[in-house]
């Protein structure tokens, strides 16, 4: 006689290893999509959009670390969620970065973000509010960030002037098919190879050793003049221009979330991490000089004169110098947020709080990952450190120093210094 069983009226719906896969396969997407972000940004040239996309990696990175972190503990002792993937997910996520402009990263990249959010919608809905309630918990939060993302993403995209005349594009459409033919966000895995569609099969992407800038942006070889004026008002200004240049911290750090593989998993959220405070920081300087009246680009330099002077090196120098450079924040920074202040300064002394707060953390990433990449060398950490700085970037300054002038910024800055005190003395009479 066959044993009779108890039904629910809810049958289960999503076992732990269904669940499980489901959430790896989640993590990788986000994992890719926040390396390729991070690995484009160096080339990103529209303005406005590199300052943007170092928050989304950041989020993206969060949201990867959730997922990661639900799947080691759904199998508990398993450790499998960095390896094991699906190789035609893979093979097309790694070909989102060949994608040659700002307007194609966009529609590369967020048409996957947005199948995404439909996902996690999708599993939401379906998951067992009592058996998956820690994956419910972070989740919760998954979907509105996305949207949030993805809006922005849309208004950023309408802005430059190479987007596709109708979407979508030829790039996007073959992305979006093929991505469906692997399986889109939830699988099922195709047990045979899928070869890329003829679109997808471009170049190897290569960084550039200069990093891109807005082509409304005038030339300039360095961001600060070898000799600067010493009146308050004028350290006002300088000190907002070298905020706003540290968009370099934010490329060289994405880049190497992007291009260093095999590293613990703690240095890509570090990284993401970097990046999004240096971006921070060069708005927080753009913040202040666009409330005196300054144009970005155009009254004063946006440039990459750092990176530049070691990227020929490798990006371990590049990376070498901006930790070197760190060493020094701390200090610096905590000198300002007083001297600032106490001149009633107060946005700006707190932009330089929070920056040395920022910085504080930096410092120990940046030693960590450089001796980690140096096999733990110390002698070898201090020798590319200082190379980096005192060879690469105080050679490449005296070169520079002979070939440009820093005009027209020079002029234009003191013009509005000028101006910004004569009405300033207008106001007390």
């Amino acid at each position: 006689m066959a044993s009779k069983a108890i039904l629910m009226g809810k049958p289960g719906q999503r076992q732990v290893e269904e669940a499980s896969q489901r959430l790896k396969r989640m993590f990788l997407i986000e994992r890719e999509l926040m390396k390729t972000l991070g690995g484009y940004l160096v080339s990103v040239s529209d303005w406005e959009l590199k300052k943007r996309l170092p928050k989304h990696m950041w989020q993206d990175s969060l949201r990867a670390n959730a997922l990661r972190t639900r799947v080691l503990e759904l199998r508990y002792p398993r450790r499998d969620v960095d390896h094991g993937h699906d190789a035609n997910l893979q093979q097309l996520l790694a070909a989102l970065i060949r994608c040659g402009s700002d307007a194609a990263l966009l529609e590369g990249v967020y048409y996957v973000k947005s199948e995404l959010c439909e996902a996690y919608e999708a599993y939401v809905t379906a998951a067992d509010p009592l058996d998956d309630a820690p994956t419910l918990e972070f989740m919760a939060g998954f979907v509105p960030q996305l949207k949030q993302q993805i809006a922005e993403a849309e208004r950023l995209y309408a802005g430059l002037p190479e987007r596709a005349a109708s979407r979508p594009s030829a790039w996007q459409a073959a992305i979006a098919a093929h991505f469906q033919a692997v399986g889109g966000v939830t699988g099922p895995e195709r047990p045979e190879a899928l070869p890329l569609p003829h679109v997808l099969q471009r170049p190897e992407y290569v960084p550039p050793l200069h990093p891109a800038r807005d082509p409304k942006f005038e030339y300039a070889a360095y961001h600060l003049p070898k000799e600067m004026p010493t009146k308050f008002i004028d350290r006002q200004v300088w000190q907002g221009i070298n905020h706003v240049n540290e968009i370099f911290s934010a490329e060289i750090t994405a880049l190497v979330l992007w291009k260093w593989d095999g590293m613990p998993w703690e240095f890509y959220l570090d990284c993401a991490r970097w990046s999004f405070d240096e971006a921070r920081h060069c708005m927080m300087g753009e913040e202040r000089l666009q409330a005196w009246g300054f144009e970005a680009g155009v009254d004063y330099p946006i440039c990459a004169d750092p990176y530049v002077s070691n990227s020929a090196y490798g990006e371990e120098a590049v990376f070498a110098l901006l930790h070197r450079f760190e060493m020094n924040g701390p200090n610096l920074k905590s000198k300002l947020k007083s001297e600032f202040e106490a001149v009633g300064d107060t946005a700006s002394s707190q932009d330089f709080d929070y920056d040395w707060a920022d910085e504080s953390i930096h410092l120990q990433y940046g030693y960590k990952w450089l001796l980690h990449r140096m096999g733990g060398d110390n002698d070898k950490y201090e020798e590319i450190r200082e190379a980096a700085y005192h060879r690469y970037w105080k050679e490449f300054l005296v070169a520079e120093h002979e070939k440009w002038d820093y005009e027209p910024f020079r002029a234009r800055i003191a013009a509005r210094i000028a101006a910004i005190e004569a009405e300033a003395g207008a106001g007390h009479e």
